[in-house]
């Protein structure tokens, strides 16, 4: 497989095993327009059973500018679009970083698999819109906003709040 389709199937599939250890379901739209993974639980409380969309970029470990609040990531204007604002299904950025050789991409014995490197996220709700004819968006995603199962569960959790009362 070519290197850098490796490297996004794998970080979709690292973004999918902490949505899965946290307990939600994970779908892949189709097509891909922007959004990469939709995350989903079914719940008996209709008012609880919402979703979230991820759009998951990765970068290799040396590859990724770096500040020290977090790392900067360049996105299209589109894509960009397709992220920014409040939505009915709320969207989040995620960055995985991944070891620049894909046979470090884990590690496995009898006792663990272990999925090598982490991934942030960054809500774009709050963003600026963009200015006539801007192609691309420079993003920092904050080294403080770790994607784990915990995150997850607040990003549900957020979402059931703005759900409209019928």
């Amino acid at each position: 497989m070519e290197l850098n389709n490796h490297q996004g199937w794998y970080g979709e599939t690292f973004v999918a095993a902490i949505a899965a250890a946290a307990g939600f379901q994970v779908a892949v739209p189709y097509p891909d327009i922007g959004k990469d993974l939709i995350l989903g639980r079914d719940h008996e409380d209709p008012d609880l059973d919402v979703q979230i969309a991820l759009q998951v970029k990765t970068r290799r470990v040396e590859e990724v500018a770096e500040t020290d609040t977090g790392f900067k990531i360049t996105l299209s204007a589109a894509g960009y679009k397709r992220l920014r604002g409040k939505r009915q299904v709320p969207a989040y950025l995620v960055m995985v970083l991944v070891p620049t050789d894909p046979a470090q991409y884990i590690r496995m014995d009898e006792e663990a698999l272990v999925l090598r490197r982490c991934a942030y996220w960054v809500s774009l709700e709050q963003r600026l819109p963009l200015q006539q004819g801007q192609k691309t968006v420079t993003v920092t995603v904050p080294r403080d906003n770790l994607l784990t199962v915990d995150a997850l569960h607040k990003f549900f959790a957020r979402a059931c709040e703005e759900v409209p009362a019928p």
